[in-house]
């Protein structure tokens, strides 16, 4: 190359600038053998795109208020270091409430020793009976409202109520529901104390009842 192409050629050059990376071969030397290093990678050597991050259940991907994962299982180690031992505790005894028809056969207050034995020992006539075979629950709770008004009216003492043992270990709904009954506000009130006319004889509940004060005004 004479001077004054010299010259031309870094006129032209001086506002290009040179590639990266181009590697500068030796003069004679055939170009279609020469590979760069990015040529030269392989599929192994190729970084891979960034992949969506499996679930794991110790690296939780997505979490909630306060930082906690709201899908990802709780291992042990999360457990222990929250302070479960692993260890049951003490057991908890729950004192229950005995049944309404625990109640009955049980002396209750206001009623003394003599006529207490007469009354749970069978001692006791019973004054009027009210059977309730073959109703259904409304009706018959219907008709022992009826039945302790007139009780009450005709001043009983002692009176029974038949229900039938029924079916199944607890017995019939009548049987169920009776003792229920006789603890409604607007019935134990009337009564003293409950029995079964024998041990062995649950289908019928023996009731003593309060007698009524008969207040009496002196005419002229």
């Amino acid at each position: 190359m004479r001077e004054d192409e010299r010259a031309l050629w870094a006129l032209v050059a001086r506002d290009v600038a040179p590639l990266r990376q181009v590697r500068r071969l030796p003069p004679g030397a055939d170009t279609r053998q020469v590979e760069t290093s990015r040529d030269r990678q392989t599929p192994a050597d190729v970084p891979s795109p960034p992949l969506r991050r499996a679930m794991q259940p110790d690296q939780p991907e997505k979490a909630g208020a306060g930082g906690q994962d709201m899908g990802a299982a709780v291992t042990m180690e999360q457990l222990l270091a929250a302070g479960f031992s692993g260890v049951p505790g003490p057991s908890v005894r729950v004192a229950l409430v005995p049944a309404s028809a625990d109640r009955i056969g049980q002396r209750q207050p206001g009623v003394d020793d003599y006529n207490w034995r007469r009354f749970s020992q069978g001692g006791m006539r019973a004054d009027l009976r009210l059977d309730l075979h073959g109703m259904v629950a409304q009706d018959a709770f219907r008709r022992l409202m009826e039945f302790l008004d007139v009780a009450a009216r005709r001043g009983a003492r002692c009176v029974e109520i038949i229900t039938g043992l029924g079916s199944g270990q607890e017995g019939g709904v009548l049987r169920r529901e009776l003792p229920l009954w006789l603890e409604r506000p607007e019935i134990r009130p009337r009564i003293l104390g409950l029995a079964y006319p024998h041990v062995g004889n649950k289908g019928s509940v023996r009731v003593l009842l309060r007698r009524r004060k008969i207040s009496s005004k002196a005419g002229a």
